[in-house]
């Protein structure tokens, strides 16, 4: 069977920015692997790590020979189903990096991720990816006490490492940006882009063909062995032997036991209204149409889109103990309490709808920070593990990733993405019970506008 790529009219999509970009695009339809193959390199998950590494690989390497496998269709995960936030911040806040990796290495990642945010734009310009980005910036708010406590920190850490691009806001210079109820300080960072992700990963999959690399959807992977010379990746109608591979799926390399040691998924939901009228955007301001997230441990995170509609995600972020699990992609009940906070935080668009609903798995780790290394050394690596973040850290891992599959040292390989690594998680049946009940002891926490007893002191204290 050819593996050239043909277009079709789009089958309906799990999210409001997949089913836009099926209708502004041409769709292609990527046949399945079939048959058994040989590559330089084999990358599994059509998503933005998966993607952006076939993408550099192929620029460095052009003669090599690259093989993607996706089970689904390129972006269908969490690639596709985001806020389109692609942001600095790879851990929970500047402050959580700090604290996490030292100051030293917080400064070399927070300039790496600065570096890729205009590579990102870059690379888009020059590709004809027409992923409507924007560079805003993001205002970062409190809604509460002991989200003041969590703003101060960001602004101290943020000073500690010397960096000019986040500014301290009162509460009516906050509220001179975008009028929403309750906010009491915050910060705006300059370097943040706001992007649609599902056209992103279309153009991304589009430009790594440009450049020689094979995609095939609706090819799962059935199991991945070493060999004396590398790696076989075997699927349901074929293989592919390599010298080396990436294992790039994110939430859904739960199925990997090694991985799962460490790698757990939540659900994450998403809420999108009606595009507003002129007069309804003229109540809330928000003209310069930044990108915000609250200091809740489980942040809100909100922002405008090309065609003037207000997305409103985050809050809830429930723990799926089997990994991801399609029949939690709905749930009416987050819904809506998203909506609520919604209308709490935006009384004066009491007229305007909530049209669109979906949720999708987020691969996420204990310490909130992603992981690059080897299954394998030297023949079977990986890179998971955004928690939520990785529109624009996915880039910057992928270019880690490549150097690791290449062996350069760029200096790349010394970041705490590959050096920390990460923190095991509880063995079952303990696992489930103890994850689950964190996020609800936060998850109240959160909800009250702070912790009540010991547990939930003691975990507010282990994230703050």
């Amino acid at each position: 069977m050819s593996s050239s790529p043909r277009e079709v009219s789009s089958p309906s999509a799990p999210s409001w920015w997949q089913e836009r970009a099926a209708a502004r695009f041409p769709q292609l339809v990527r046949p399945p692997l079939e048959g058994d193959q040989r590559a330089d390199v084999v990358i599994v998950g059509g998503g933005f790590t998966g993607l952006w590494s076939a993408i550099r690989l192929a620029e460095l390497e052009p003669s090599r020979r690259i093989v993607v496998l996706e089970r689904e269709t390129v972006g269908f995960g969490a690639s596709g189903r985001n806020g389109g936030f692609a942001m600095t911040m790879v851990t929970r806040s500047i402050h959580d990096l700090v604290r996490k990796v030292g100051p030293a290495a917080a400064r070399r990642v927070h300039a790496a991720m600065v570096k890729t945010l205009s590579e990102i734009e870059a690379f888009c310009a020059t590709e004809g990816i027409e992923a409507d980005i924007t560079r805003p910036g993001l205002l970062t708010v409190s809604n509460g006490p002991e989200q003041d406590v969590r703003i101060r920190q960001d602004l101290e850490a943020s000073s500690r490492l010397g960096l000019d691009d986040i500014t301290p806001l009162s509460a009516a210079e906050c509220r001179a940006l975008v009028a929403a109820e309750g906010v009491r300080c915050g910060h705006y960072e300059a370097n943040s882009l706001l992007l649609d992700p599902a056209a992103l990963s279309l153009g991304l999959a589009r430009a790594a063909e440009r450049r020689g690399v094979v995609i095939f959807e609706r090819t799962a992977l059935v199991r991945a062995q070493g060999t004396r010379s590398g790696v076989l990746m075997r699927t349901p109608k074929g293989s592919v032997r390599a010298e080396r591979a990436l294992l790039a799926t994110n939430a859904y390399a739960h199925a990997i036991p090694r991985i799962r040691r460490f790698l757990f998924t939540i659900c994450a939901y998403i809420v999108c209204t009606e595009p507003l009228t002129t007069s309804q955007w003229d109540r809330v301001g928000w003209e310069r149409r930044m990108g915000i997230e609250d200091r809740r441990v489980m942040p809100h995170f909100h922002r405008p889109t090309a065609d003037g509609r207000i997305l409103w995600g985050g809050r809830d972020a429930p723990v799926s103990p089997i990994g991801p699990d399609p029949l939690r992609d709905q749930d009416p009940r987050i819904f809506g309490r998203l909506e609520e906070t919604f209308r709490q935080t935006f009384p004066q668009l009491d007229d305007v709808r909530i049209g669109e609903r979906w949720g999708g798995p987020v691969g996420a780790t204990v310490h909130c920070l992603p992981s690059v290394g080897w299954l394998h050394p030297g023949a079977l690596a990986y890179a998971v593990g955004y928690s939520g973040h990785g529109v624009g850290p996915s880039a910057l891992l992928a270019r880690v990733a490549v150097d690791l599959l290449l062996e350069r040292d760029t200096g790349r390989l010394t970041l705490p993405l590959v050096t920390r690594r990460p923190m095991r998680l509880p063995p079952e049946p303990l696992r489930w019970p103890l994850l689950n009940g964190a996020q609800r002891v936060l998850q109240a926490a959160d909800d009250r506008g702070g912790a009540r007893g010991p547990l939930g002191r003691g975990l507010i204290r282990l994230l703050q």
